[in-house]
């Protein structure tokens, strides 16, 4: 592959054992903007991105993609996930999500179908906008009860979906904002920590109140057009906002199961590493100084011992110095 081929395609070239289609081409160009332009890293996120969704990958989230699946529907009368139609002045995507939902039972809420549908819902917008960007996300959790996160992090759902959004999506979660915090209880703030534990230091942050989501952001402000009409702006009710998504999530149902087969079908062309053992690299400086003998590891003093005369031992045994003599000193 030429170099100056892109990096999209000289990574299919490497890495895949079948042609890329155009829309993997698309999302592949993507990897090298994400990691800043390191095309080193790029390398091993979009390897890391295929291993995810192929087997042995993470299949609770990534696999048996069914809108319509009972716990699926559910997730979406319990918790809102809103992709905002616009961008932030500097061109950042956002999503809201409302956990729970105002209309949300008493009940625990499933960690799996709510990062499942979200994976869905990032894909699907993927699809439809794929162009770099980065993601500021706004958790508002002013309904939230200890009751709604009963058995939530038992699995490793939230660490799997932290774990692939820091080091294997195409688009990285720049932001991560916590809002209404005041009527959380102690116990569902340190759950929430802990299935965000991985981004806390760095990028969540915890509001007690909503304020105003533009007066968080600061200058990066979003249009009041695309914001929710509980957030100050004039885009439509969150639950409106909402349904539109489940619709959508339904009616791109046939693509998604097409999507999981295609990925989990793929298989990757073997890495190759470049190891220098420490052993070859003693030998190596051996051969070219000629100075020393270097004790092997399977010569020990115990084995040594068992020889009545030193100088019969097995060849290496016993460090030998080199001089520039008649004579060979032992040592």
């Amino acid at each position: 592959m030429s170099p100056a081929a892109s990096f999209a395609k000289r990574w299919a070239s490497d890495n895949l054992t079948r042609a890329p289609t155009a829309d993997e081409l698309v999302i592949l160009d993507l990897f090298p903007i994400t990691c800043e332009g390191d095309e080193e890293e790029a390398t091993k996120r979009a390897r890391r991105y295929y291993k995810a969704r192929g087997p042995g990958g993470l299949t609770e989230l990534w696999h048996r993609r069914y809108p319509d699946d009972e716990d699926i529907l559910s997730s979406c009368q319990d918790a809102y996930i809103v992709p905002l139609r616009v961008r932030s002045v500097a061109g950042r995507r956002m999503t809201l999500v409302r956990l729970p939902a105002p209309t949300a039972l008493d009940r625990p809420l499933s960690a799996r179908a709510l990062l499942a549908r979200w994976l869905m819902i990032l894909d699907i917008r993927l699809r439809e906008d794929p162009s770099p960007g980065e993601e500021v996300v706004f958790i508002d959790v002013c309904d939230l009860q200890p009751s709604h996160l009963k058995n939530h992090f038992r699995g490793s759902y939230w660490k799997d979906f932290v774990w692939l959004m820091k080091t294997a999506y195409p688009l990285r979660f720049s932001e991560v904002h916590i809002i209404n915090t005041h009527r959380l209880k102690t116990m569902s703030l340190l759950l929430l920590h802990v299935g965000l534990y991985p981004w806390r230091r760095k990028v969540v942050q915890v509001h007690s109140n909503a304020d105003q989501i533009n007066h968080i952001m600061g200058v990066d402000y979003f249009p009041p057009e695309g914001l929710p009409h509980e957030y100050g702006g004039k885009a439509g009710a969150m639950k409106d906002l909402n349904d539109e998504w489940t619709k959508k999530l339904l009616s791109n149902s046939t693509w998604l199961q097409l999507e999981e087969r295609k990925y989990y079908n793929t298989e990757l062309i073997p890495e190759i590493r470049t190891r220098t053992r420490h052993r070859s690299a003693v030998r190596a400086m051996r051969g070219a100084i000629g100075s020393y003998d270097m004790i092997t590891r399977t010569h020990s003093c115990k084995s040594l011992n068992r020889h009545d005369d030193v100088d019969e031992g097995a060849h290496g045994a016993y460090r030998t110095l080199k001089v520039k003599s008649d004579k060979n000193l032992y040592v």
